[in-house]
């Protein structure tokens, strides 16, 4: 018996990228902000001081990353999320946040000038990253952004 003969269509294909139910727009637009201020010259934020708070860059870094988490957490668990590891969704934010995170040290480190790469930035990034998906875990949380 076929589809048509049983008077069933078949479901048009939301999945623009593997894993996602839609195209996952926002994460991609914060990926850019995250590169674009990880990439900017150093005496670009020589004067910038948006609150007088003595560890701004560390709580910019801690900011940025738990985002991104989030929103590919949300990306990642919209629709039906077909991979094998759905329960540990977790994974995937985790990797992608340490590769970006160490792709952007290396990049200032290596080719961005007045801006020097280091640990402490990649570690809060991912401090970042851990907290928003500890975040994430929270059942009201989860039921509120519907993962």
């Amino acid at each position: 018996m076929t589809n048509k003969a049983s008077g069933l269509r078949p479901k048009p294909r939301a999945k623009i990228l593997p894993g996602f139910a839609a195209f996952p727009w926002k994460t991609i637009l914060w990926t850019i902000v995250i590169l674009i201020l990880s990439f900017l010259p150093g005496r670009a934020f020589e004067n910038v001081k948006l609150f007088d708070i003595s560890y701004q860059d560390l709580i910019v870094h801690f900011i940025m990353y738990a985002v991104f988490t989030v929103l590919l957490i949300i990306d990642l668990s919209s629709g039906k999320y077909v991979y094998p590891f759905k329960n540990a969704v977790w994974i995937i934010p985790l990797l992608t946040s340490a590769c970006l995170g160490i792709v952007t040290e290396i990049v200032q480190s290596l080719w961005i000038a007045g801006r020097i790469g280091s640990i402490s930035d990649f570690i809060l990034n991912m401090t970042g990253s851990v907290a928003a998906i500890l975040f994430c875990r929270i059942p009201r949380i989860r039921k509120r952004l519907k993962l």
